[in-house]
């Protein structure tokens, strides 16, 4: 039986919490979930994000875990799933797996031009466009909506056009970004992801003179 959010949640074990988990992302998910070390980790992941964006914010006594010790717990309580040897090398793949799925997102202009909206991360020291790894089976310009909604709270379903982006790999990578102008400057935006951006601004642009540089000439090609 899995724990319910709303009825005294606040008061449960650690040992509860991941057994429920357990039961919520991975022992009752479909079998083709479970087939490799890329999905058996993307549903770990998941969970690890449920733990610490609602889970914490329910119950603050539970310990803060990254992905590694989330992972190591999880694992040692379900071992039945775990067929690829050591799973903190496995889990070293996985992030190296993750590096190169490609990335879409969306930089938002204001009507002059001269402004761009860009976001920092909880963890992060630098701005950038609000922006993200696409999912299994989702469209480029589905990934650049549903991240730039996550993290500013901006819909921009009924402006975006997919013709207009830039496009360049990087080391493998590859990276999209969908432009978007005429967008009002006193637009409220409100991150609709939990722990995850820490500001988001209007920055002039002639303060990013190398980005903006960067961005005419990835335009042009």
């Amino acid at each position: 039986m899995s724990i319910n959010l709303r009825d005294g949640f606040s008061d449960e074990s650690l040992e509860r919490v991941l057994e429920d988990l357990l039961v919520r992302f991975v022992v009752n998910c479909p079998s083709e979930d479970l087939s490799s070390i890329e999905r058996v980790f993307f549903q770990i992941e998941e969970a690890q994000w449920f733990y610490s964006d609602f889970l914490k914010i329910i119950n603050p006594l539970l310990p803060s875990m990254k992905m590694k010790k989330f992972c190591a717990q999880l694992l040692n309580r379900c071992p039945l799933i775990w067929k690829w040897g050591d799973p903190n090398d496995a889990l070293a793949r996985f992030g190296k797996y993750k590096s190169m799925i490609p990335v879409r997102g969306c930089a938002l202009l204001n009507s002059k031009l001269n402004k761009i909206l860009l976001v920092k991360g909880v963890e992060s020291s630098s701005w950038g466009f609000p922006r993200g790894k696409i999912s299994k089976d989702e469209t480029d310009v589905d990934c650049a909506l549903r991240e730039l909604l996550e993290e500013t709270g901006y819909d921009a379903t009924d402006y975006i056009d997919e013709d207009e982006y830039v496009e360049r790999t990087i080391k493998g990578k590859n990276y999209k970004i969908y432009l978007i102008t005429d967008v009002p400057e006193d637009t409220v935006f409100i991150p609709r992801v939990r722990n995850e951006i820490a500001e988001i601004q209007w920055k002039d642009v002639k303060y990013l003179q190398k980005a903006r540089q960067r961005l005419l000439k990835m335009k042009k090609i």
